[in-house]
């Protein structure tokens, strides 16, 4: 099956056929696809899927009833439901009538960009006067003339690899960013890859074969193949095959060695899986030296744990670890999905410390804050995406998220979606795996030892075995990032850490009640007595020197002797844009804890 919708529609068109093209363009909760596009035309004759079931068979009746009236577009919405009549989720649905003489050479561009497995993104009117279609690449547009702002907002939303919707004058946009057709090039004939090959055409890869072997290479064993090389070597072979960053390669070949393997790791190759002996994977990989991003790329052995034996069996283990590596997808079973799910309460700097240790080591994880979280060590606390929709920290990034419904797109791009959720109500709803109490109020604020089968809570405030199952130290000293299982963190003494001598001293807070503002920004140099910021028209001045590692984000109202900003005195010395080592003490422990736990499962 082809997933190649544009090369279809520019056939149809070539025959003269009018046709509907039908584009996913959002999903809420429970749809079975983020995305997804398809031609219908005449006698409901299709070609591509949005889903299948229901959602489908409403969209191609929307399609017919289209190409019988007046009107070129229908703009809609699929409510998705479940047992009882439930509302689970909804789609949004764009179907636009393409008659042959529209916008032909747009089309016949697309059929190229597809077929050379260029990303591109195809951008249409959802409403305006006027009916207009446009074709990007990352280098720019290809078709039509955008203005400026469309042009910018198309190449930011490829650069992303993510649909949007944008709004202009009298006009919304959707910019849409058709899958990239993957393709697949089978290095060796044999019976593995003929077997291979069969099932990736059902799940719409470009399929290429390089063999040596004149009986191997027949199209008889592969009548699915777009192009099946026979060269007199591996090497020569290579030169007659195309390899981008969106092809995937089986190698399971003899004739494979140390010379063929160094040039497809040149290449952008995202998956390089190869079927050897332990004892030439040894071998190769000693030769190789491959680098920490080219051990990513490497898959040997090759496929997923399911027991295979049989080329069939193979095929599924082997196409199943490359649909986890292209979708970047965790490969669990989805029975278990929450069984890696943890919600942590709290994104500030050592909140957000846990929550970078967790997703690092492989867990999702979601957090729940205020909508206007008072942190103060702003570029290392997630919480600054409450302010900022998003925000990076140590190459981790959270988005904030304003329905619940979407949580799993969001960490689906490997993000960290944080609602806004103060009470913890989501809690009940998404059924984690655990629970980490990271808000540090010195007191429980509503977490209970029933929220989930594992409940950590940071600090003093909590006791192991009542209101949670586990307690974290996290008092500087040498029992940081202790795990604690019985009884309660050492009490909050209310005085501050030391550092370069100075403790209490590093905190400013606010000289009365008022609306906080400063110019500063974190990072600045400051000396004693300089006005860092104001609280209504009351200054607040700096009483030692250092770097401003702290500051509260402006515009909030605060009281008087609240904790406003943070002074380093190692000034430029100091780290200001990663977790410290507190924070980093505390995660540790929470996830021993966690995988403790996990495991004796």
């Amino acid at each position: 099956m082809s997933s190649m919708i544009f090369s279809k529609a520019y056939e149809l068109i070539q025959k003269g056929t009018k046709f509907s093209l039908v584009t996913l363009i959002k999903k809420e909760g429970s749809a079975s696809r983020e995305n997804g596009r398809m031609l219908v035309w005449e006698d409901k004759q299709c070609s591509g899927t949005i889903g299948g079931g229901a959602l489908e068979a409403f969209a191609v009746e929307q399609a017919v009833l289209l190409q019988k009236s007046k009107e070129k577009t229908y703009l809609g919405s699929f409510s998705i439901e479940q047992v009882a009549n439930r509302q689970a989720g909804s789609v949004q649905l764009y179907i636009e009538q393409i008659q042959p003489g529209e916008d032909d050479q747009l089309f016949l561009l697309a059929t190229d960009l597809e077929h050379f497995h260029s990303p591109f993104a195809y951008v249409t009117t959802l409403t305006g006067d006027i009916k207009k279609r446009f074709l990007a690449t990352p280098e720019g547009f290809v078709y039509g003339n955008p203005s400026p702002l469309l042009a910018q907002k198309t190449i930011e939303a490829l650069s992303r690899n993510k649909g949007i919707c944008i709004e202009e004058d009298k006009y919304t946009y959707f910019v849409d960013i058709p899958q990239t057709c993957a393709s697949l090039l089978l290095i060796g004939g044999g019976h593995v890859n003929q077997a291979i090959a069969n099932l990736a055409d059902m799940l719409g890869f470009e399929i290429q074969v390089l063999e040596t072997r004149d009986e191997f290479a027949q199209r008889s064993l592969f009548p699915k193949a777009r192009r099946l090389v026979l060269a007199p070597t591996i090497k020569e072979g290579l030169d007659k095959v195309t390899v981008t960053p969106y092809t995937y390669i089986v190698i399971a070949a003899h004739a494979f060695g140390f010379e063929e393997a160094s040039y497809l790791f040149s290449t952008d190759a995202p998956y390089l899986g190869i079927l050897a002996s332990h004892n030439k994977e040894r071998a190769l990989k000693e030769q190789l030296k491959l680098t920490p991003s080219d051990e990513r790329r490497l898959f040997s052995p090759i496929g997923l744990d399911i027991g295979s034996q049989s080329p069939e069996e193979i095929a599924v283990s082997v196409l199943a670890e490359i649909m986890k590596v292209k979708n970047k997808t965790t490969g669990n079973s989805l029975k278990y999905q929450n069984r890696n799910l943890v919600i942590v309460r709290g994104a500030g700097d050592l909140a957000t410390g846990v929550i970078i240790r967790l997703s690092n080591a492989g867990y999702q994880v979601i957090a729940l804050e205020t909508d206007k979280p008072t942190v103060i060590r702003c570029t290392v606390s997630l919480a600054q995406a409450m302010f900022d929709k998003t925000t990076t920290v140590e190459d981790t990034t959270a988005e904030r998220c304003d329905n619940l419904a979407n949580v799993y797109a969001i960490l689906k791009e490997g993000k960290i979606p944080i609602l806004c959720d103060p009470k913890g109500e989501s809690i009940a709803k998404l059924k984690p795996l655990c629970v980490v109490d990271a808000i540090l109020a010195k007191r429980n604020l509503g977490t209970n030892i029933t929220d989930a089968p594992l409940v950590i809570g940071l600090g003093p405030g909590f006791t192991a075995g009542s209101d949670c199952h586990i307690v974290i130290e996290t008092k500087r000293g040498h029992t940081l990032g202790r795990i604690i299982k019985e009884g309660c963190a050492i009490p909050d003494s209310g005085i501050p850490g030391i550092i370069g001598g100075y403790g209490a001293e590093r905190v400013l807070r606010s000289p009365g009640e008022g609306i906080f503002y400063s110019d500063k920004k974190l990072g600045d140099i400051v000396k004693a007595g300089d006005c860092i910021a104001t609280v209504d028209d009351q200054p607040v001045l700096a009483t030692i020197d250092g770097m401003l590692r702290g500051l509260l984000n402006n515009g909030l109202l605060v009281t008087k002797g609240f904790k406003v900003a943070d002074i380093d005195p190692r000034g430029k010395e100091a780290q200001f844009t990663t977790a410290s080592d507190k924070a980093k003490a505390i995660a540790g422990g929470v996830l021993e804890a966690l995988d403790h736990f996990r495991n004796s499962l």
